[in-house]
């Protein structure tokens, strides 16, 4: 019996050294070669308390905090949209967020007009930064995104009625497809003037590709809108909103005085005109985006 307990303790005592010794070894040389100790992370905090050096938040920047930095900057909302038509046709493709139906568009419009806001152009922001005119009291710029075939159906009658600008960004290669605009459509909405039109590329490639194709697709854009006497004034929304330094210098040599992203924010600055915040607007009252 004796003879039995002490095997045990020597068979316990052995795997104790089989296991917890190399553990120690590989935990010594890690020591040496890093210079620290190395630990695991835990599963969840001990503590329901986090701590300032992982944890804090890094607190955003003031406007003039921006405009020191930035500047010249502005206080200018820029309002994303993609598609307006009615929920039934959106829920049918699968597209509700990126939808806003007519009827809530026409509410959120009517909403701008009561609190005196006044729509802009891209070219009034790029105006603004180059040669300071100013911009009114109270500005707001409306874009959308893709030029849907419902942005010239339902879109348009609602902000010619209110008489509200928009900016509608082409992926023009898709032009003349099913579901989107057509040239003569494009046409007769720049004609009224209240639209405008800017490069979204050829084919809604995101601009974190390869740079010949990145190159193809923001040039070829470029020049169809220029060949149907658009974007003038050059300005861009990134597909996706990738913002990439190759996209942003591509979009430099060709001349562009601004590009937007997908950015949440309102401050635009002239130092970074070409990487410009918008805010997502989607299917719920105005009032709850902070305008």
């Amino acid at each position: 019996m004796e003879k039995n307990k002490r095997f045990i303790w020597v068979l316990l005592a052995g795997l104790a050294i089989f296991v917890v010794v190399p553990i120690l070894a590989f935990r010594i040389i890690g020591i040496k070669k890093t210079g620290k100790q190395e630990f695991t992370t835990p599963s969840a905090s001990p503590s329901a308390t986090p701590t300032t050096s992982f944890s804090a938040t890094p607190r955003p920047l003031t406007f003039a905090e921006m405009n020191k930095l930035y500047g010249p900057c502005t206080n200018l909302p820029v309002l994303m949209y993609h598609h307006v038509e009615p929920e039934e046709n959106a829920k049918l493709n699968k597209r509700t967020g990126l939808n806003v139906p007519p009827e809530m568009f026409k509410k959120q419009m009517e909403y701008l007009v009561s609190k005196g806001y006044s729509t802009v152009f891209p070219s009034d922001l790029a105006n603004f930064f180059d040669s300071g005119t100013p911009l009114p009291s109270k500005p707001v710029m409306i874009t959308l995104d893709d030029g849907y075939v419902d942005n010239g159906d339902l879109m348009f009658p609602i902000l010619r009625q209110l008489g509200l600008k928009v900016t509608i960004y082409l992926a023009t290669g898709l032009m003349e497809n099913f579901n989107y605009l057509t040239w003569a459509k494009i046409d007769e909405m720049k004609t009224s003037g209240f639209v405008s039109f800017g490069n979204h590329t050829w084919s809604h490639k995101n601009v974190g590709g390869a740079h010949d194709v990145v190159l193809k697709e923001i040039s070829t854009a470029d020049e169809q809108l220029a060949d149907r006497g658009l974007n003038s004034v050059k300005t861009f929304v990134y597909p996706y909103g990738l913002d990439t330094a190759y996209g942003e210098k591509v979009l430099k040599d060709l001349g562009y005085k601004l590009a937007f992203t997908e950015v949440h924010g309102r401050i635009q600055c002239k130092q970074k005109r070409l990487s410009l915040p918008r805010i997502r607007i989607g299917n719920s009252l105005m009032a709850g985006y902070g305008l």
